[in-house]
């Protein structure tokens, strides 16, 4: 009758808390909180089977009550297996479907539940201590550590707290799992093992809450990275003053928002192109989100300017690379950024600026959030004149590459930009109805010198 009663009222507790926080995710296209949240669900609604069926209540001798425990850890770390390793083709590929995915193993869970509530015969009960059961705990316990270093890890590269409920919530759930090394059922690790998945499944859902829930301003400004690199885009997100930093250049200039926006995108794509690490893919988005931020410092008439810039005009602006720099170093979290942002602008060749740097002297870094930005700028179509389109943005790089970008750089946008890449503003693409205005009116006021000069002509005349 103990059994009965605490685990039905604590899988209770779990479920509707898990619930709740799979309909936030729902709400806030939130991808990694909704598989946190549907691993959560899994292993609440078949321990409240384990709890319903227990013998002697509701249902006499039967399997489900072991079986549907056995089972809720192996079901429930299928929710979450796209996490394990979220840059692989399959976890990029769930991530972007995630909603689906989650529909469809909440659908199964429920009719599992179901079909052993009704016929608690349905699947063979699991033994203690046999061969099979240590085996599927074993592999149960090795998905919950993966997922608890990767929330420590993303505690690490984002210098916040808020990760680490959600590790530790992993970590007591992947423990319960050791239950089935035990010979019997009702010894003192038995109990132990219900109170461990019981701690662990609250503090998940409350910790995943509280660490994965973002600015909806900012999920909305960001809906470029939320729809193509999803796990990226909550990475990022994870640093308030982020949030701060751009907003503050929405203020300023919606196109330049929505250009450093779309570099983010394209930066983070050639990233994992390239097979670089993830800390190294957070930085270079952070910094190609960051990379314009200094040009909050440009007075807003030198940025108007529908036509070419002055001698004068250009040097004020070139000096946004600097103050780019000097904003992102105020935090002791973006602080590592910072020679990117001031470098975005440097050429191969030793004519960029601020500091003239030449070929690997130039962060590698920075060479990929140059290239990308002077993508997406020539790319970009704007309310006053047709872009340049994908064909003619990816000759150009091709045709400077050596000179003015990274050779091997440039070949891998070539290799990861397609005719798909979007190149719509980020608050079209959800519906809104933005008003341009006259804003930045020459295609060099978003990216500086990145534009060939024979191409600034063009797009001036256009």
């Amino acid at each position: 009758m103990a059994l009965f009663v605490i685990v039905v009222i604590a899988a209770s507790l779990c479920a509707v808390a898990s619930g709740v926080v799979l309909v936030v995710a729902w709400s806030s296209d939130g991808a990694e909180l909704g598989m946190v949240a549907a691993f959560a669900m899994s292993v609440s609604v078949l321990p409240l089977v384990h709890g319903l069926t227990t013998p002697g209540v509701l249902y006499g001798p039967n399997a489900a009550t072991m079986s549907s425990v056995m089972l809720a850890l192996p079901w429930a770390s299928v929710a979450v297996a796209p996490l394990i390793a979220p840059r692989s083709r399959f976890g990029r590929w769930v991530s972007r479907r995630w909603k689906p995915w989650v529909c469809a193993h909440v659908a199964v869970l429920l009719g599992l539940a179901v079909g052993l509530l009704v016929r608690p015969s349905l699947l063979p009960a699991p033994q203690f201590g046999a061969a099979s059961s240590i085996v599927v705990a074993c592999l149960s316990l090795a998905v919950c550590c993966a997922l608890s270093v990767r929330h420590l890890r993303l505690s690490w590269i984002s210098r916040s707290v808020r990760p680490v409920m959600v590790s530790v919530g992993f970590a007591f759930i992947g423990a319960s799992s050791l239950v089935w090394v035990a010979r019997a059922p009702f010894t003192a690790g038995f109990w132990v093992a219900h109170l461990f998945d019981i701690v662990g499944v609250l503090g998940l859902t409350i910790g995943a809450f509280i660490a994965y829930r973002q600015d909806r301003t900012f999920t909305e400004v960001v809906r470029p990275l939320v729809a193509n690199e999803p796990l990226s885009a909550f990475e990022l997100g994870l640093e308030p003053l982020v949030h701060r930093f751009v907003a503050m250049l929405a203020t300023k200039d919606v196109i330049i928002r929505d250009h450093v926006v779309r570099t983010a995108a394209h930066a983070i794509r050639v990233g994992e192109h390239l097979r670089l690490p993830g800390t190294d893919i957070h930085r270079l988005g952070l910094a190609a989100l960051l990379h314009d931020l200094g040009k909050l410092s440009v007075p807003d008439e030198i940025l108007n300017k529908p036509g070419r810039l002055d001698a004068e005009e250009f040097e004020i602006v070139k000096g946004h690379t600097i103050a780019g720099q000097v904003l992102v170093e105020q935090s002791t979290v973006l602080a590592e950024i910072g020679p990117i942002v001031r470098g975005h602008h440097e050429r191969i060749d030793g004519g960029g600026y601020p500091d003239g740097l030449t070929g690997d002297d130039i962060p590698f870094l920075a060479r990929i959030v140059s290239v990308c930005d002077a993508y997406d700028a020539m790319a970009f179509t704007r309310q006053y004149r047709e872009g340049l389109g994908h064909a003619r943005a990816i000759g150009i790089l091709q045709e400077h590459a050596g000179s003015q970008w990274d050779e091997s750089i440039v070949a891998a946008v070539v290799d990861c930009l397609d005719e798909s890449t979007p190149v719509q503003s980020p608050l079209d693409s959800i519906g809104r109805n933005v008003i341009l205005g006259d804003v930045a009116g020459d295609a060099w006021c978003s990216c500086g010198d990145a534009v060939p000069d024979h191409v600034k002509v063009s797009m001036n005349s256009a």
